[in-house]
């Protein structure tokens, strides 16, 4: 069975800032970034503080000088702290902007970026704390409240996280991100027709933005209306050629329409964009093993299950494979697995059916075949797609 996937909120990301700042206090430097030359005081600066041209490695060296210089240098802190975070090293950019912080408490920007480290760690009530904390000192900045709503929405509180898009939507009524987030929050709590309304919003504001085309696409899959999906995943994957969420859920839909062969290329290039998504795996798995290339389906099985052990659909879509193998014993047992993960779970009691059929065991393969259609009757019409019967 193929997994599915929610779609994502986007934070708004703020540049680095210009200026000097400091404040006189001890720090235990970093080092420079490995393989980057010792520029220049006067250079160290332009690196550290220039707004356009600096790329991120630049950034770090320059940074890292001035405050070699000047350890308590605030301005300095947070702005190689938002470097690191973009780098993906959160904790090291959470050890600058704790610093940052601590020499300037009235920094709004830093107590903002170390909101978003904090996101990226996945600590949604810091990050709540450090976005309200940024909104008190500079309550007119929609960006705030857009960040904000998203760590809400990870924590499930649609209230609060409405609440925040309303406002930053309030303060920049052409904010295209708070639109898509918004509109993406509607469309989880059921709304399709506030969502479509704020995606349309977001693609007007911002006809660039890909994942706004994705989200829009998911709607019109969820009504039924397949051209219209299939033209916009293809927008949002033109735009952003690496969204592996879309080529998966592009894909899924493919796999629901029978069409394997594209369903397979879609996985693929999610896979490739992202590896590490134990869902893409198991889902290719699965259409791997329905086009008959086995051999390379048990391997994706395996890995989805090194990265989610346990998983039942993993364990389905495993079963089926050692059944169109003929591997029934490994079939039954897999099939057993998931079942005591998922009970009732009809590919699996149908599958088992199956492949007890095959050993035999007519009553044991009956009961589970009649437990499978009891849940769902088209389970039968599945398997003959599955080239199983």
């Amino acid at each position: 069975m193929v997994s599915t996937r929610r779609s994502m909120k986007k934070n708004h990301k703020v540049g680095i800032r210009g200026g000097l700042y400091a404040i006189g206090t001890a720090l235990i430097l970093l080092s420079l970034p490995a393989g980057a030359q010792s520029p220049s005081p006067a250079q160290a600066r332009q690196w550290c503080f220039g707004t356009s041209g600096i790329d991120d490695d630049q950034r770090l060296a320059g940074c890292s000088v001035v405050l070699r210089a000047n350890p308590s240098n605030a301005r300095a802190l947070a702005n190689r702290g938002e470097t690191f975070r973009r780098k993906g090293e959160a904790e090291r950019a959470l050890a600058d902007l704790n610093r940052a912080i601590d020499l300037d408490p009235k920094d709004a920007i830093a107590w903002y970026n170390r909101g978003i480290a904090y996101d990226d760690l996945g600590d949604r009530d810091h990050a709540i704390a450090d976005y309200t904390s940024a909104i008190k000192l500079s309550p007119r900045d929609p960006f705030y409240y857009n960040n904000r709503g998203n760590s809400y929405a990870g924590k499930d509180d649609y209230a609060h996280a409405l609440a925040d898009y309303d406002q930053a939507i309030k303060l920049d009524p052409k904010f295209a991100l708070a639109y898509y987030n918004r509109g993406s929050a509607y469309r989880e709590h059921d709304e399709a027709d506030r969502a479509l309304a704020d995606l349309d919003m977001s693609i007007k504001l911002d006809p660039n933005y890909g994942n706004a085309y994705g989200n829009r696409a998911r709607i019109y899959r969820d009504r039924g209306d397949r051209a219209r999906a299939l033209a916009d995943f293809a927008k949002s994957l033109q735009l952003s050629p690496n969204n592996d969420r879309d080529f998966f859920a592009r894909a899924n839909m493919y796999f629901d329409e029978h069409d394997y062969a594209r369903a397979l290329e879609d996985y693929d290039r999610s896979i490739k964009a992202n590896a590490s998504y134990a869902g893409t795996f198991n889902s290719r798995c699965m259409t791997r093993a329905i086009l008959g290339r086995l051999q390379e389906a048990l391997a994706d099985c395996e890995q989805s299950l090194k990265m989610a052990p346990d998983d039942p659909y993993t364990l389905d879509s495993r079963a089926l494979t050692y059944l169109k193998l003929g591997n029934l014993d490994a079939a039954i047992a897999d099939y057993d697995a998931a079942l005591s993960a998922k009970p009732g779970y009809d590919s699996s009691l149908y599958g088992r059916g199956l492949a007890k059929r095959k050993k035999g065991d007519s009553e044991g393969a009956e009961r589970d075949i009649a437990a499978a259609k009891a849940s769902n009757a088209k389970i039968g019409d599945e398997f003959a797609h599955y080239g199983i019967e």
